[in-house]
C-alpha cells in the first residue's frame, strides 16, 4: 500500500480528485522511490485511484522502480472507498501476480492496514509505503487478521 504523497490544498476552483502534488509531494517521491528501488520491489501490478495526486504518485513511483506508467490501471473504487471496497480489489487479483502496489488514500489505507493486520498501525502518512505479506494460496483468501508487515517505509520530515 502506497499512499499519495503530499498534495495542495484548498486550491480554488478545483475538486478534491483533481488536487495537484505540491513540491513537497514531487520530492517525497522520489525519495520514496529511491528506497524501493533499493528494497529491489519489483511490482507486477500497479492499481491506483484515480485522483490526481494518487495517479501522479503512482506514475512517479513506478518511473523509479521500473515499471511502465502505462500499464498503471486505475481503478475508480480506490477512491473515497471503504475497507471492503479495497479489500475486493486486493480478493480479485489474478493468483498468477505475487507483488502487487495500491496507491491510495487516508483514511482509507490506514483503515485498510488495521484491518488486515493482526496488531494494526497508528498511522500512515503522505507517500508512506506499507508492505503487507499474506501466506495464502490465493488472493480472494486475504482477509482481517491475515496480513503481516514485510516493511513499512516513512519518509522523515
Amino acid at each position: 500500500l502506497l499512499r499519495h504523497a503530499k498534495s495542495s490544498k484548498d486550491v480554488p476552483g478545483i475538486s478534491d480528485a483533481d488536487r495537484p502534488l505540491n513540491s513537497y509531494g514531487k520530492k517525497q517521491i522520489q525519495a520514496v522511490g529511491k528506497a524501493l528501488k533499493k528494497r529491489k520491489i519489483a511490482p507486477q501490478e500497479i492499481y491506483s485511484s484515480p485522483a490526481k495526486r494518487a495517479l501522479d504518485t503512482a506514475k512517479g513511483v513506478a518511473q523509479k522502480v521500473g515499471f511502465p506508467v502505462s500499464r498503471i490501471k486505475t481503478v475508480k473504487g480506490m477512491y473515497q472507498s471503504s475497507v471492503p471496497e479495497l479489500l475486493k480489489v486486493i480478493q480479485n487479483m489474478d493468483d498468477a501476480i505475487d507483488e502487487v502496489m495500491l496507491v491510495g488514500h487516508n483514511p482509507e489505507f490506514l483503515n485498510l492496514a488495521n484491518d488486515l493486520l493482526p496488531d494494526g498501525i497508528e498511522v500512515f502518512p503522505t507517500c508512506g509505503v506499507l508492505c503487507i505479506d499474506f501466506e495464502v494460496e490465493a488472493w480472494r483468501k486475504a482477509a482481517k487478521g491475515k496480513g503481516r508487515i514485510g516493511f513499512f517505509e516513512i519518509l522523515e520530515k
